[in-house]
């Protein structure tokens, strides 16, 4: 589920963050500050909630409410004040919930699981190839990205095998000549937000683990022949050519290591058990 937090306070994002990180730790969270923030990301994709302070300079949160239905009906409003009084006209414009500052961990558990739009969480098939090209399939169909760089970002972490990746690591691998800069940190901030909107479009919940400043990847929600392979998978193990996400260089390390346990084990019988995928960088 992704989620849209909207304060001109820095502190107040921060707080609230916080309790939803506690509450619902698998969303994806998103700030903005300013109104015309919040209204450029609700333009860039779906979004299933969005929390809104009433008291921003310009337009207030209630005007942006409108504005937010009017781009996404179905995103769930959630309007938070100091003002008890502004219940009333808040509940008149049909939003989800109602909190009153500051907010505590039950009442923000309380608000999200009784959404006035539930998001979709239908479990769809996700499979992945990683010998030869990398690609994704959901539900069968090859999954489309915008951007090349959101996909190879999710094969590395494919390629890390539910390891926890740090943003640096991600931004060496990723960028790999270019130096660690602030314009760097943020293009890697929206290549996430990306990745994790084209996979929740797809039907896909809850693949990325996010943590503060990590990510990785929860392999037990996919069937993927390099973790078949590593299982022992006889069917797995005869599919593999040699290759492995061919279009990636940063891949090499486990392409050798793949190699070196192919030509060490017998054409019949199971991958030795004591064999250890690489950890990567």
């Amino acid at each position: 589920m992704k989620i849209l937090v909207v304060d001109d306070g820095q502190l107040a994002i921060n707080s609230l963050i916080r309790i939803l990180c506690r509450v619902a730790p698998d969303c994806d969270y998103i700030s903005a500050m300013t109104t015309d923030d919040a209204l450029t990301w609700m333009r860039q994709g779906p979004m299933d909630a969005a929390f809104l302070n009433l008291e921003m300079p310009g337009m207030n949160g209630l005007a942006l409410a409108r504005m937010i239905q009017k781009l996404q009906p179905r995103c769930n409003l959630i309007v938070v004040t100091e003002h008890p009084e502004y219940a009333l006209e808040a509940l008149q414009i049909f939003v989800s919930g109602f909190l009153l500052k500051p907010a505590n961990e039950s009442d923000v558990r309380n608000v999200l699981e009784n959404l006035r739009y539930p998001p979709e969480t239908a479990p769809v098939g996700i499979k992945i190839q990683c010998f030869g090209n990398f690609e994704i399939f959901v539900g069968g169909r090859p999954l489309s990205f915008k951007r090349s760089k959101s996909k190879e970002l999710l094969a590395y972490l494919v390629d890390r095998n539910g390891a926890t990746c740090t943003n640096g690591e991600m931004l060496a691998v990723l960028w790999e000549d270019k130096p660690d800069t602030a314009s760097l940190h943020s293009h890697l901030r929206n290549l996430i937000f990306d990745l994790s909107h084209t996979l929740e479009d797809a039907g896909v919940n809850g693949l990325l683990v996010r943590g503060r400043s990590t990510l990785a990847l929860d392999t037990s929600k996919v069937d993927c022949d390099y973790y078949n392979f590593l299982r022992g998978d006889r069917s797995a193990f005869n599919s593999y050519r040699g290759e492995y996400m061919t279009q990636y260089s940063w891949a090499e390390v486990t392409r050798s290591a793949l190699r070196q346990q192919a030509a060490a084990t017998p054409k019949s019988g199971s991958i030795p058990s004591y064999y250890v995928p690489p950890t990567g960088f």
